[in-house]
């Protein structure tokens, strides 16, 4: 504890039974002093604030510097005046032995920044690890060869840890929104290394339930982070490149209409424009799509993606509009 004297800090510690007796040690000045005291206090103090007439037991239910867990009171020994006892009555007793303690904090986590996607229709090597979550729903104006829109609802969770060891995707899709009766679950397996590649394997509808317009598709897919500028801040400053190959909805639309069990190759190219903005051109391995994706708010992890697929009528009958509505969860 400090008090004021002649402008100068005096500090007393003593350690006895547990406990710390402060003493005050004010020397008598004019009153002039006390107002030079005033001037470097909050509460006005006069010359008669300091006549002590006796010490008190003090408490020391708080043993912030105790060793011990015991509660004692002592009486300050008022037959020697200012001395204090400084070494312990007993051999039981440890003196006061002060310690360098660490500043421990609580550690918040963070949640991520909000982000574009880098894909419309086909799989990236990014995906969720332990602590993340995520829901969302698609919609396309019409399915192939018909005239009737189309949509699914999915939910996603992550497993693992992708930068220490390899994180798991797994995803539950659901394509009859009406019933809740169809679906699929697919799982990714992925890892992130080093010089910003990531690496993943997955299968898309690994199982699935009631009726489902599509069998499983096994993939492999490699991602590249391109630094084109040293801020996310500046315009063109991040560009993503994905390839993979796969079997299933992978594969040509010749090959799903003549049942041969081939090897599709797929792939995507996305365009930081801004740091909310990415400008997508995908391959699905039968068409080509293109779209933009959007995080329009800064703190709410909200991405919408639309986009148009069979631009080139390489397959289907036309080309179609897709969009895509994701939310993501951290826990």
């Amino acid at each position: 504890m400090y008090f004021l004297a002649d402008h100068v800090q005096i500090e007393i510690y003593h350690h006895s039974h547990n406990q710390i007796i402060h003493k005050t040690q004010i020397h008598n000045h004019k009153s002039s002093n006390f107002d030079q005291i005033n001037n470097f206090l909050p509460i006005e103090l006069s010359e008669g604030y300091f006549h002590l007439s006796k010490p008190e037991k003090i408490p020391t239910s708080v043993h912030l510097f105790s060793q011990t867990t015991t509660d004692n009171t002592v009486d300050a020994d008022t037959n020697s005046g200012n001395s204090l006892r400084t070494e312990p009555n007993n051999p039981e007793e440890k003196p006061f032995t002060p310690q360098k303690l660490p500043l421990v904090l609580e550690k918040k986590k963070t949640k991520p920044p909000s982000s574009p996607g880098i894909t419309m229709l086909t799989p990236s090597a990014y995906g969720k690890s332990w602590g993340r979550a995520s829901i969302g729903v698609g919609v396309q104006s019409r399915a192939r060869f018909t005239d009737a829109a189309d949509g699914a609802l999915g939910v996603g969770f992550g497993l693992g840890d992708a930068k220490k060891a390899v994180g798991l995707d797994i995803n539950i899709g659901v394509v009859d929104i009406s019933s809740f009766e169809d679906g699929n679950i697919s799982f990714k397996l992925h890892r992130q290394l080093p010089e910003d590649f990531a690496i993943a394997v997955g299968v898309k509808n690994f199982i699935t339930f009631g009726n489902t317009d599509g069998g499983n598709s096994g993939y492999g897919v490699v991602t590249k982070l391109f630094r084109l500028q040293d801020s996310e801040e500046k315009l063109f400053s991040r560009l993503y490149v994905s390839a993979g190959v796969g079997g299933g909805q992978f594969r040509s639309e010749s090959d799903i209409r003549n049942q041969i069990d081939a090897v599709g190759v797929f792939g995507s190219v996305a365009l930081k424009v801004v740091k909310p903005v990415n400008a997508i051109v995908e391959w699905s391995g039968q068409d080509l799509g293109i779209g933009v994706s959007v995080a329009p708010f800064k703190n709410i992890p909200l991405v919408i993606t639309p986009g148009l697929s069979d631009i080139t009528g390489n397959a289907g009958d036309g080309t179609r509009f897709i969009l895509g509505i994701g939310y993501s969860i951290s826990f």
